[in-house]
């Protein structure tokens, strides 16, 4: 098996149809692990780490499996950081799985000796790196733990949201009935759904500033280096390959909330939110939502993803908590 490093931005722009031709073909398509995301965290946040991106390929040099890496303080981990990427891993096609994961151990500990560890965080519980990598590691000298360390509430979708809405409890439904009904006693609400990416990139900028001013937390969050650019760049990338939607709900001239939502694959993600305090008692994000997964349904998708955090509101929609893992690595004295 062939391995090629990946370690200037250059290199990692050129392999994006590689990257996702292998991502759509592994089975393990998720947002958070695309191309278009890891190049625009790179971009970024990179700061004074290292880029290892290692590409394993076979005998006629196509690519089996990617290992989107980045060493910081002697540790090898993922590329993007736990702040803005819900879940991390490696990217493998399932017929050379086994073979992947052994040439990956077998490579990091005879090309990597001043590591202190390999830290794997974000790890979702179906990922095949759970069940191979704790087998393999005693064989290559590793010691190996496994921490479950988040849970990402996950709701699959019906056929209908006559039968998503038969499928929650009677407190839920009705929770959620009654706060629906809060927004829609206001006169001149309305909805806006922002996919254009001429719009969308004056749109998140709108959107940062609202998310920002509601609450201390989300104003820190802002001031992070390279915060506000990351999203202008995620959008960017995003919006030219249809994954993004900004929506924002009205109340006259007046914001009452907005809602950041990826679309990918069979999936919708719901990766922010935010609501003016003026509106609390009216729960508007709960009215996005709601709106959302409604839309989610009519359009066929099959899961609802309302990643980490176990945020009470989450659970009145039905969703069901998957695990997250964080994998240590530490190399033993040969």
């Amino acid at each position: 098996m062939i391995v090629e490093r990946i370690r200037d931005i250059e290199s990692l722009e050129k392999i994006g149809d590689m990257w996702k031709q292998l991502l759509f073909s592994s089975g393990q398509d998720c947002i958070f692990f695309t191309h278009e995301w890891i190049s625009s965290w790179w971009k970024c946040f990179s700061g004074e780490r290292m880029l290892e991106i290692l590409i394993f390929k076979d005998e006629r040099e196509n690519p089996i499996g990617i290992a989107p890496f980045m060493i910081q303080d002697e540790c090898l981990c993922f590329i993007a950081s736990q702040e803005v990427s819900d879940y991390s891993d490696v990217i493998t096609i399932e017929k050379r799985r086994v073979e992947f994961y052994e040439i990956l151990l077998k490579y990091i500990r005879e090309n990597y000796s001043g590591l202190k560890k390999i830290e794997l965080t974000n790890i979702r519980y179906s990922s095949p790196t759970l069940k191979f990598l704790p087998q393999l590691a005693p064989r290559h000298k590793y010691s190996c733990s496994l921490t479950e360390t988040q849970v990402a509430p996950l709701l699959e979708l019906p056929s209908s949201y006559e039968d998503y809405m038969r499928s929650l409890n009677k407190k839920n439904r009705h929770e959620i009935r009654r706060k629906l009904r809060r927004v829609e006693s206001l006169d001149g609400v309305t909805i806006k759904k922002i996919t254009d990416t001429q719009e969308l990139m004056s749109a998140i900028d709108a959107f940062i500033a609202f998310h920002r001013k509601s609450s201390p937390l989300k104003e820190k969050f802002w001031r992070t280096k390279g915060m506000a650019d990351f999203f202008r760049e995620m959008t960017y990338r995003f919006s030219f390959q249809n994954w993004i939607e900004l929506i924002f709900l009205y109340q006259e001239d007046k914001t009452m909330a907005a809602l950041l939502n990826f679309i990918y694959s069979n999936q919708i993600y719901f990766y922010n939110v935010a609501y003016s305090k003026d509106f609390a008692r009216f729960s508007p994000g709960i009215y996005l939502f709601n709106h959302s997964i409604e839309n989610a349904i009519s359009e066929k998708k099959e899961k609802a993803d309302f990643l980490r955090g176990r945020e009470e509101y989450k659970y009145y929609f039905g969703a069901k908590d998957s695990k997250i893992f964080c994998l240590n690595l530490t190399p033993q004295e040969c």
